[in-house]
C-alpha cells in the first residue's frame, strides 16, 4: 500500500499544475461562466412532525485590528480563529434564522438584518422567496431579542412591514429594557447601546395591536416555548421546539458573534453580552444540559445551516454539525 505523505501531496499539487501548463487553461474550455455566486442559502430538516427551515441572512466580514471581546487580548482571538480554521485577521459572523411550520401555523424565529446593514446581509427575503415561502403567510414572527441583526428585518427598505399579516410577539422583559425612557437617557451618546435604543423604538413604532409581550415558559407557538438565557441582554430569549419525540433548541444570542470561538472559549464576553458574567453563566449552563441530554441544537451565528450537536471538550465545548440529508 503506497503511503501519502505531506511531501508527496504537494509533489501531487505540482505535477498537475505542470501538467495544465502543456494544455489550454481550464476556463478556456468551460462549457459556462463561473456562476460567481452561492446558491439559495436554505436548508429543511424534521423535528418530529415539523418541518424546520434553515434560512440565511448573510455573513458579515470585518477586518479584524482590536480584539472585539472585553475579556480576551487581540492575539487570543487570532490564535482561537486559526485554530478555528478560520482567517486569523478577519471576522466572519454567520445569520440564519429558523422557520418553524407545525402543520397548522408558519412560526419565524427572528427576522435577520433587514435592508441597509451591508451587501452581503440581509438576504432572508431573498432566500425565503427561494424557498417559496411567501412573507404573507407567515402567521407569527417570534423575538429573541431586541438587537439590530435580529429585528431589522420586520420592516422593509422604505419602512413597511415585511410580514404584513403576522402577529409580532417579543420578551416581555426586553420589551420592558428597551422601552425605558430612563434607560435611554443613560446610555452613553454615540454608543452602540444608545443607538440600539434608537433603532428599537424605529422598528417597532406604531405597531400597536401587532405586538404580543410573552414571558419565559410561555408556549410562543405550538409546541414551541420560550426559555430563559438571559445575559447577552437582559430579555434575551432561546426556543424549544418539540413534536413527538423531537426536540430542538433554537439558541439564538447564547453564543454571539462568531459563535465557534464561544465554543472553545466560553469565558469570553461577546462586546453585545450586556452582562458578561451572566452570559457565561448562561452559556455553559445550556451547553452543559444539550450536551448530556445529546439534545438537537440551532444556533443565530453558527456555519449555516447551523444545526447539530454540542459536546464537551474539556472545560470548553465543540459543535458537531448534524448529518446532511437529501430527504425529509
Amino acid at each position: 500500500m503506497s503511503k501519502i505523505t505531506r511531501r508527496a501531496a504537494l509533489a501531487g499539487v505540482a505535477g498537475a499544475g505542470a501538467a495544465s501548463g502543456l494544455q489550454p487553461s481550464a476556463s478556456a474550455q468551460a462549457a459556462a461562466p463561473a456562476a460567481a455566486r452561492q446558491a439559495a442559502g436554505f436548508y429543511r430538516y424534521k423535528i418530529g412532525d415539523y418541518e424546520i427551515t434553515a434560512i440565511n441572512d448573510g455573513v458579515r466580514q470585518d477586518k479584524l485590528e482590536t480584539s472585539p471581546y472585553r475579556n480576551a487580548k487581540l492575539e487570543e482571538v487570532q490564535a482561537a480563529l486559526e485554530a478555528t480554521f478560520l482567517p486569523k485577521n478577519q471576522m466572519s459572523i454567520v445569520f440564519n434564522q429558523a422557520l418553524v411550520n407545525t402543520g397548522s401555523k408558519l412560526v419565524l424565529l427572528d427576522t435577520g438584518n433587514g435592508p441597509g446593514r451591508g451587501p452581503t446581509v440581509g438576504m432572508l427575503p431573498a432566500n425565503l422567496a427561494a424557498a417559496g415561502v411567501d412573507p404573507k403567510t407567515i402567521d407569527t414572527i417570534v423575538i429573541s431579542h431586541f438587537h439590530g441583526d435580529h429585528i431589522g428585518g420586520l420592516r422593509t427598505a422604505d419602512g413597511q412591514l415585511a410580514f404584513p399579516n403576522a402577529e409580532i410577539k417579543v420578551p416581555a422583559r426586553e420589551w420592558a429594557y428597551w422601552m425605558d425612557d430612563g434607560n435611554m437617557s443613560r446610555a452613553p451618546e454615540g454608543s452602540n447601546l444608545a443607538n440600539n435604543h434608537r433603532n428599537v423604538r424605529r422598528i417597532f413604532a406604531g405597531l400597536g395591536d401587532k405586538v404580543t409581550k410573552y414571558e419565559w415558559g410561555a408556549e410562543v407557538g405550538p409546541g414551541i416555548t420560550a426559555m430563559d438565557t438571559n445575559g447577552h441582554t437582559p430579555g434575551h430569549t432561546s426556543f424549544v421546539v418539540a413534536s413527538g419525540p423531537g426536540k430542538l433548541i433554537v439558541q439564538s444570542d447564547v453564543t454571539a458573534h462568531v459563535a465557534l470561538l464561544f465554543l472553545r472559549n466560553p469565558e469570553w464576553h461577546a462586546g453585545g453580552d450586556m452582562d458578561g458574567p451572566q452570559a457565561v453563566r448562561t452559556r455553559r449552563k445550556l451547553y452543559d444540559m444539550v450536551a448530556t441530554d445529546r439534545i438537537l441544537l440551532a444556533g443565530y451565528h453558527l456555519p449555516f445551516p447551523a444545526v447539530g450537536y454540542i459536546e464537551k471538550d474539556g472545560s470548553s465545548y465543540r459543535f458537531v454539525p448534524a448529518a446532511w440529508s437529501p430527504v425529509l
